[in-house]
């Protein structure tokens, strides 16, 4: 086998001596190739910020939408529309959260995050069918992770 891949390199460099072209090709393929595998290297999830720049602009603002419900209920369409964002971007930021660059090696942190990520989807759902009981219900589930982690970590 190892005949046939040298001959195959061979060749190639016998046709890049006889056309200049198919040199140039070769040299560009390597070099999209390469470019290709940074690229992927790149698009690979990385923190933007720190863990607390992260949970007080994103999480903090977002699950307060959701603990103060009851206090200042969703009065017109435009009020559930910004809940629901509010609760989305709490789910979404649950899953941040077991990213690289803010997870934590700890078993708890795991667990914490799911649960947040799972009472904010359901808050989430929640405000998509303006169902005020689920979101004041989810409103335990969403303080237990919050509270466990900031016990576990603090």
């Amino acid at each position: 086998m190892g005949n046939q891949g040298s001959l195959s390199v061979a060749r190639v460099l016998t046709g890049i001596r006889r056309s200049p072209s198919l040199g140039i090709a070769v040299v560009l393929g390597v070099v999209i190739a390469a470019n290709l595998v940074s690229a992927a290297d790149s698009a690979s999830p990385q923190a933007t910020t720190n863990l607390s720049e992260m949970m007080t602009r994103i999480v903090q603002p977002s699950s307060d939408a959701v603990f103060y419900v009851a206090r200042t209920p969703p009065q017109t369409d435009e009020d559930w529309r910004r809940l629901e964002s509010q609760t989305l971007m709490l789910a979404e930021s649950a899953n941040l959260l077991l990213m690289p660059g803010y997870a934590q090696a700890q078993e708890q942190w795991l667990r914490d995050s799911l649960l947040m990520r799972n009472a904010a989807a359901a808050a989430y759902k929640a405000a998509q069918t303006k169902d005020l009981a689920a979101l004041e219900e989810l409103n335990n589930p969403l303080y237990e992770s919050c509270e466990n982690c900031h016990m576990a970590t603090r």
